[in-house]
């Protein structure tokens, strides 16, 4: 069966009472958003609500997309939490029938509200600050160690699952992908954000998941709190400053060609590049033999953490449990290693940081052979097939955008006219096409309307300009919400911009109603005796209400037509990959047989009626 939209659910979320079949749900309270719908955040397999209940914030997290296994997964996960009790871990309470809609049972994830800023935002926020930004790296080590030394790991570590809390303590959040050895027979559920993950990660599923990307955010981290301008260059809203095409073609990245020049972090990031070429079961072997050039903090003087394997992690407190290890920083980035004994290394185990740490999770791999020879010496073989990612929509593709709602996605387009707004703060709208017509439009809030001042100057001056912008798609049923005020609207119109804005009737405030206490939409008549949204039966109308204003970014001409004719944006990394061959040097592997994990043995996948 279908899972419901995100339309489906902000609706039935709008009822708690009648939607929800738990009992304390049902005395819930949603947030809403400007519009008056409830307010929602989208991720890879579920949407994320908001709500309240005695005082304390819920997250309510509604599944858009399947996944094999779901209830099994998720008892494993929410007993594995409660019995980890980690700090950095969220307590889930899965219920198979959650919330009802459209007379049909889903299931829902009951998780506490994390109240901290997602990683992007916040790193945005710290820029001049590089002792929070290291604190920030410190914790984020320590976390993904301990999930390795417990023979776990996140699965999809980036931007959008990392809250960091004011005192910049981090939270890991959406356990959709997360591995446990319990779980090991189910496979992968998903392949994690393209802009953190190896190029050659495809449905590998084991303790090492989050190496790779705990490298990438950890040399990012460590870069900004030395560099701040990188932001405004790499950043595009879906990334720190790393992309997927920097992990596809290293050596024609101008990212990895700065960051290995930059004092400090130069060392880092050549390991990184070197990950980057060889086959994704060699990423731990390159990224820990080789971890004995400290980072250098701008600001504190190093202090390492001992059981976090990887880079040493510099300024700020060691967590508790945490001693520091001796200074390391005159050890050259090089030297000899030792013949390693012979025999498998204990999955999950982890060692301090030493002069010749031992990769944890690594069974079998190149552990003595740098990635440079590694390349050199093994044969080529036909690239794997491509794995695709989100395309660039055209704000004109109204059947393209209409068939995305929910997503997060990247739209590029002319804008046609500009409006600004002041209600209880001040409103910018961003029109694409023929506003009557459903067409697309984009939203900025006061603190949004705010940032476009500061980064792009009057926002008239975006009329007539190519634009690309980054969100998550809403589409409103009833059509528009946002026209031009009338006498009976409590809007004051700030500045318009563009043809006949004054005769066209007035929108929802930030409360999602008239100047009269009506809804918007609820069959009153604009200026012109005609009825509006509903009544006229409008077409629906997309809309990105923007999160950051740095989400939205101002194009040339051509870069805009290269955009829109490179649907993909970013190369596919297996076929960027294939100019440098990415065949094993040594003997196919034997498959080794997982060790024995106490527990329930899965035979076989248990079939769950409730998607039926």
């Amino acid at each position: 069966m279908k899972l419901p939209t995100l339309l489906d659910y902000q609706q039935a979320v709008q009822i708690p009472r009648l939607s929800f079949l738990d009992d304390q749900l049902r005395e819930s309270v949603p947030r809403l958003t400007p519009l008056g719908m409830p307010a929602v955040a989208t991720g890879g397999f579920a949407l994320t609500f908001d709500v309240s209940l005695d005082g304390r914030r819920h997250a309510v997290r509604c599944f858009h997309r399947h996944s094999d296994n779901l209830e099994l997964r998720y008892a494993c996960i929410a007993e594995f939490v409660r019995s980890a009790a980690l700090d950095f871990l969220v307590g889930v309470d899965y219920q198979p029938a959650g919330i009802r809609v459209r007379g049909h049972c889903w299931p829902i994830v009951r998780m506490e509200w994390i109240d901290g800023a997602r990683l992007d935002d916040w790193v945005q926020e710290n820029l001049d600050r590089p002792a929070h930004l290291d604190r920030a790296r410190l914790g984020l080590g320590f976390a993904v160690a301990e999930l390795r030394r417990r023979g776990a790991a996140h699965g999809d570590l980036q931007h959008g699952n990392i809250l960091v809390l004011p005192d910049t303590s981090v939270r890991l959040v959406d356990y959709d992908g997360m591995y446990l050895p319990g779980l090991s027979g189910l496979g992968a559920s998903e392949r994690g954000h393209r802009n953190y993950q190896h190029p050659d990660r495809s449905n590998q599923y084991d303790v090492t998941l989050d190496r790779f990307a705990e490298e990438v955010i950890t040399v990012s981290l460590a870069a900004l709190a030395r560099n701040p301008g990188l932001w405004r260059e790499f950043n595009t809203g879906e990334n720190l400053i790393f992309s997927a095409a920097d992990f596809a073609d290293p050596s024609a990245s101008a990212l990895f060609a700065r960051l290995e020049r930059m004092p400090g972090v130069a060392a880092a990031a050549r390991r990184l590049r070197d990950a980057c070429l060889v086959d994704f079961q060699d990423v731990p072997a390159v990224l820990d033999a080789d971890a004995l050039a400290p980072y250098r903090s701008g600001a504190v003087g190093g202090a390492g953490c001992a059981g976090v394997t990887g880079p040493a992690l510099s300024a700020g407190p060691a967590p508790a449990g945490c001693a520091a290890p001796a200074d390391r920083s005159a050890l050259p980035p090089h030297p000899p290693r030792p013949a390693r004994p012979a025999g498998p290394v204990p999955v999950g185990g982890h060692e301090a940081v030493t002069r010749h740490p031992r990769p944890a999770g690594a069974v079998g791999v190149v552990s003595t052979v740098s990635a440079a020879r590694y390349l050199r010496t093994r044969p080529l073989r036909p690239a794997p097939v491509p794995v695709g990612g989100p395309g660039v929509l055209s704000a004109l593709d109204r059947a393209g955008l209409l068939a995305r709602r929910g997503e997060e996605i990247t739209v590029v387009g002319r804008v046609v006219r500009v409006r600004q707004l002041e209600r209880t703060g001040m409103i910018t709208v961003l029109e694409f096409g023929d506003d009557r017509g459903g067409g697309f439009s984009v939203l900025g809030w006061d603190r949004v309307s705010r940032e476009l001042v500061a980064t792009h100057g009057d926002p008239a001056r975006l009329a007539g300009t190519w634009v690309r912008v980054i969100g998550q798609l809403a589409v409103d049923d009833r059509g528009s919400s946002f026209h031009g005020p009338t006498a009976t609207s409590p809007a004051r119109l700030v500045r318009p911009t563009g043809p006949s804005w004054s005769s066209q009737s007035s929108g929802s405030g930030r409360d999602g109603r008239d100047g009269r206490g009506s809804r918007a939409g609820s069959g009153s008549r604009d200026s012109r005796g005609g009825r509006s949204d509903a009544a006229a039966g409008r077409p629906p109308a997309p809309r990105i209400e923007l999160r950051r204003g740095s989400l939205l970014r101002v194009l040339t001409e051509r870069q805009a037509e290269s955009l829109l004719n490179r649907p993909g944006t970013v190369p596919a990394a297996p076929a960027t990959r294939s100019a440098y061959g990415s065949g094993p040097v040594l003997p196919p592997r034997r498959p080794i047989p997982p060790p024995p994990v106490p527990g329930p043995t899965l035979t076989r996948s248990p079939a769950w009626r409730g998607w039926s």
